[in-house]
């Protein structure tokens, strides 16, 4: 009856890391990849380079057809609205 199993399971001989085979959304031992720094800043300018001109255009077609009833910050920048008195 020799107990099923593998040849492995005995843990005698090659000790392997079992973390190196782990998958985890982290990352596991791989944690800080090479150049996370410069992916990041990358990463970082070209959220900038697609959310400014979109916050710009956004402003320019702002439209209110009724005056608000409390202020409202995208007024202080958006020269559609007119008069800012409320």
């Amino acid at each position: 009856m020799g107990g099923g199993g593998g040849g492995d399971h005995g843990g005698v001989g090659h000790v392997e890391d079992f973390r190196t085979k782990v998958w985890s959304m982290t990352g596991g031992p791989n944690c800080r990849p090479k150049h996370w720094r410069r992916n990041t800043a990358i990463a970082m300018a070209g959220i900038f380079l697609v959310c400014i001109p979109l916050a710009i255009k956004s402003a320019q077609l702002e439209q209110r057809p009724h005056h608000p009833v409390r202020p409202i910050p995208s007024q202080l920048w958006c020269k559609n609205f007119g008069n800012k008195e409320y």
